[in-house]
C-alpha cells in the first residue's frame, strides 16, 4: 500500500470514529435536552439516551477490534478507545439519571429506542463499513494461498 493510500485509509477510519461518536452524542442530546413546548426529559427520554450511549459504546469498541486488525496506528486506537470511555459514561449517567426523574410516568420507550436511533442514523455507517472491510480483509487472509 503507497503512502498515500495509507494515510487516506487512516483518514477514513478516524473520521468514522468521530462520527460515530457525534452520532451517539447527537442522538442523546436531542433525546434528553432537546424538548419542546417546555417539557422535561422523562425516564423514558433517559432510558432512550442511554441506550443510545451503550450502543455508541459498542459500536465504537467493535471499531477498535477493526482497527487493530486493520493494523490502524496506536494514536488511532487511543482515541477510539477514548470515546467508548466517554459514550459508556454518557450512557451510564442518562441510565442513572433516569432512576432520579419521577416514575409516576409510564415509560413509552426504552433504551432499544436508542440503539435503533444509533443504527438508522448515517453518523455509524461509515464505522459500520469499516468494520464489513475488517472481516473481509480478516476472511481474505485466512482463504488465501500463501501461507503468512
Amino acid at each position: 500500500m503507497t503512502t498515500r493510500t495509507r494515510a487516506a485509509a487512516i483518514v477514513g477510519m478516524l473520521v468514522a470514529v468521530v462520527l460515530a461518536w457525534l452520532n451517539g452524542v447527537l442522538v442523546r442530546t436531542v433525546t434528553v435536552d432537546v424538548q419542546f413546548f417546555g417539557e422535561t426529559a422523562d425516564r423514558s427520554d433517559y432510558r432512550v439516551a442511554a441506550g443510545a450511549g451503550l450502543m455508541t459504546a459498542v459500536l465504537l469498541v467493535l471499531g477498535l477490534v477493526a482497527l487493530h486488525a486493520l493494523a490502524a496506528p496506536a494514536w488511532l486506537q487511543y482515541v477510539a478507545a477514548g470515546a467508548v470511555a466517554t459514550q459508556l459514561a454518557l450512557g451510564l449517567t442518562a441510565w442513572w439519571s433516569s432512576r432520579a426523574v419521577d416514575d409516576s410516568v409510564v415509560l413509552t420507550k426504552s433504551g432499544w429506542d436508542g440503539v435503533k436511533d444509533v443504527l438508522v442514523l448515517p453518523g455509524s455507517w461509515p464505522l459500520l463499513l469499516v468494520l464489513v472491510i475488517a472481516v473481509v480483509v480478516a476472511v481474505r487472509g485466512r482463504s488465501s494461498p500463501t501461507p503468512r
